[in-house]
């Protein structure tokens, strides 16, 4: 079986890594949209032109599955990669399964606690998320996070600036609400978990990668993930539309 991985740029690796542990001796495709990251300020046009055409690329490779690892695109473009893919590769985008992993961890908490959506700016207008978790009677908030990718692209994500940056976007939730679950709507934003979790205490911050994996053995079955290294359980061929462009800090796993 050969999965297809679709990102922006580098946010994808988060989901890549948990399908790579849940998915033992599978061959994945990843594409990461370097020469055009961030996707989250750019027009909805944009977006769905932008993953149509990585979509025809990863449907060249001769997958039978795609993951859309990327938030803006799930949220704007998943018609349009859909019909790029055509009928024999099934298309699973991030919003849904993100969705249901915060509904699973507002469970813990009391009744009445917010999710606040961390995400672009696209996938915030797109209002997606808020329509499918005020569908359930969840009081929404949603925060764009415009600086976020571009830090982390550069690789900082321990730099004083990021965290300064963080703070800025949830503070003044974390003032009017004790408690909450804070859903990173965006796959890159698992790179700096640890940030969110320390200006957000008392909250539960979400990374919805495991909930992915779970929404695609649903589709496409599972191995036994138990046995063997990462090396022998997976392969994954890499492709950079701009690999000049790819961080340094994730060098090692490309």
């Amino acid at each position: 079986m050969k999965i297809g991985v679709f990102d922006s740029g580098v946010g994808g690796m988060t989901v890549l890594s948990e399908l790579r542990r849940r998915f033992a001796k599978t061959h994945f495709v990843y594409l990461g949209d370097t020469a055009h990251v961030p996707y989250g300020t750019k027009s909805s046009a944009q977006v769905r032109k932008l993953s149509a055409e990585c979509a025809r690329t990863l449907s060249a490779q001769g997958i039978s599955a795609l993951v859309v690892a990327c938030n803006t695109a799930s949220s704007l473009a998943l018609g349009e990669i859909r019909e790029a893919c055509g009928p024999g590769i099934q298309v699973l985008g991030v919003v849904e399964p993100g969705v249901s992993a915060a509904l699973e961890a507002l469970q813990q908490k009391p009744l009445g606690a917010p999710v606040l959506v961390l995400a672009t700016k696209a996938t915030v207008k797109s209002g997606l998320y808020g329509r499918l978790l005020r569908e359930k009677g969840v009081t929404v908030f949603e925060q764009a996070c415009p600086l976020l990718v571009p830090l982390i692209e550069e690789g900082w994500t321990d730099h004083p600036v990021l965290h300064q940056v963080v703070e800025e976007y949830v503070s003044s939730y974390r003032k009017s609400h004790p408690t909450g679950v804070a859903l990173l709507g965006c796959t890159h934003y698992p790179w700096i978990q640890e940030a969110f979790q320390r200006a957000l205490p008392g909250w539960t911050v979400v990374n919805s990668a495991q909930a992915i994996a779970s929404a695609l053995s649903c589709i496409v079955g599972t191995t036994d993930p138990s046995t063997g290294s990462r090396s022998q359980e997976s392969q994954v061929d890499w492709i950079f539309t701009d690999p000049d462009a790819i961080p340094e800090f994730v060098l090692p796993l490309a």
